[in-house]
């Protein structure tokens, strides 16, 4: 029985984590990446920028990545740096495209193939060839799309904009097969994104904003706070809406973080919530980037900004107002930065659900949120 058991733990995780990147290869304006499996690895595409770089990134479910250099500096007419980023659930490919570089995707058994062409025909090469480094450099702002061939968006996307003092990360919830609570016909995943993209729009006219995603697609836990980190952010907000047990439950709480969960309510919204990326959630606390030092200052004013927004919400919208809490939120977790999460009010709960479900109540939560936070933020 015991041999039987090793067996199937053996044979679980070659299905769940099957995939794996063995080798990259660039030069002449073609890469390269083979795989250890004999079969089409589909990837999926987007295009953003990375600092002040446009870049286009691949990412590929359930591969992993570790026999791969992490950061190859190229530097020719097309590109300037190919990047490799492995996290628990996929692997991107980071392309850092020269201007008016455009790209083909070829993808056949054992290989996946990106022919770059139509950049600038005056360049001249630098004398450095290629170098490994093994620290990746990033940082985000607002997606531009002039001048490539645009594929099918399937991966993160982060936008942002201006040059200002403070960087805010504003996470909708939920997204892509995660839909989150479902309540009334509508999935917390859409609400979520509608609320947050109308918060970052009205935080744009003082900040600097990255959206961890602006459409549906679904984004792991570790990542989301891996964005603002990546990207120094002063503050960072996720956007949800509750489920209660019966259509009864109603009203608007705010949670930041806490190593402990203050009660078990909390502790029970936390793992509703983090159920999604289970493996994120268990990892223990003194293994994530988020030192003592951080927390404690932090978490101070995290509970203050808490406080004020749901004041706003309360004061607007005007729906119960079920407190502040501190709970052990996995997308809380790793930020470096003050954060916070918002339950909006409760998805099967319709006259909580239908304050949120017009353009104009989604402006007034909106406006309420980002009056809080400019109290903080000045």
């Amino acid at each position: 029985m015991k041999k039987i058991l090793i067996f199937l733990l053996f044979l679980v995780g070659s299905v769940i984590f099957a995939e794996n990147l063995e080798s990259i290869n660039y030069g002449n304006g073609t890469f390269r990446g083979t795989f250890k499996e004999n079969k089409k690895m589909m990837p999926g595409t987007t295009v953003t920028k990375v600092g002040n770089d446009n870049v286009l990134i691949l990412s590929f479910w359930n591969t992993k990545a570790s026999k791969v250099p992490q950061v190859t500096t190229v530097n020719d007419q097309y590109i300037s740096k190919i990047q490799v980023y492995e996290n628990d659930s996929s692997t991107s490919v980071m392309f850092y495209l020269k201007p008016s570089a455009k790209y083909q995707i070829v993808t056949r058994n054992k290989e996946v193939e990106v022919t770059f062409s139509g950049s600038d025909a005056n360049y001249v090469p630098s004398q450095t060839n290629t170098t490994i480094s093994s620290r990746p450099q990033t940082g985000y702002s607002r997606p531009s799309n002039t001048g490539y061939q645009q594929q099918q968006q399937t991966g993160p996307r982060y936008s942002t904009s201006g040059n200002k003092k403070y960087t805010i990360v504003v996470d909708p919830g939920h997204g892509g097969h995660d839909s989150g609570a479902r309540g009334n016909g509508y999935n917390e995943k859409d609400i979520a994104l509608q609320v947050a993209t109308r918060l970052a729009n009205n935080l744009r006219r003082d900040y600097n904003v990255i959206m961890t995603r602006d459409s549906d697609f679904f984004v792991p836990l570790d990542t989301r706070a891996k964005i603002g980190n990546d990207a120094n952010a002063d503050f960072f907000i996720s956007i949800h809406l509750n489920s209660g047990s019966s259509s009864s439950a109603n009203g608007t709480e705010v949670f930041y973080f806490s190593k402990k969960d203050e009660g078990s309510y909390a502790e029970r919204v936390a793992q509703i919530e983090n159920r999604v990326d289970s493996s994120y959630g268990d990892t223990p606390f003194s293994d994530l980037v988020v030192k003592d030092i951080f927390y404690r200052t932090n978490q101070k004013k995290s509970q203050a900004i808490a406080t004020t927004v749901l004041d706003n919400l309360i004061n607007t919208i005007g729906l119960r107002r079920r407190g502040v809490f501190g709970a052990n939120f996995a997308v809380l977790r790793g930020s470096n930065s003050p954060s916070i999460l918002v339950e909006l009010g409760f998805m099967n709960n319709y006259g909580d659900l239908s304050q949120y479900l017009t353009p104009e109540g989604q402006e007034r939560a909106a406006q309420a949120i980002a009056d809080g936070i400019r109290q903080y933020f000045r």
